[in-house]
């Protein structure tokens, strides 16, 4: 059976302090992704609230191809 290759993204927000900046998320969590497309924004992380279109515009840009 042969493998599918499935692309994967990673959005990073560039203000999310949810954690400290000694235990960031990117790229300590991200690398475990392989090979994946890293989108970034400025954004907090409750971007959802706070920038709504912005975080559509980034899901977007990080399903392309």
């Amino acid at each position: 059976m042969a493998e599918k290759m499935i692309g994967k993204s990673y959005l990073n927000f560039q203000q999310d302090a949810a954690l400290p900046h000694s235990y960031p998320w990117h790229p300590r969590l991200s690398e475990r992704l392989g090979f994946f497309r890293l989108i970034e924004g400025q954004g907090s992380h409750e971007v959802c609230f706070t920038n709504p279109k912005l975080l559509g515009e980034k899901i977007i840009e990080a399903g392309r191809d």
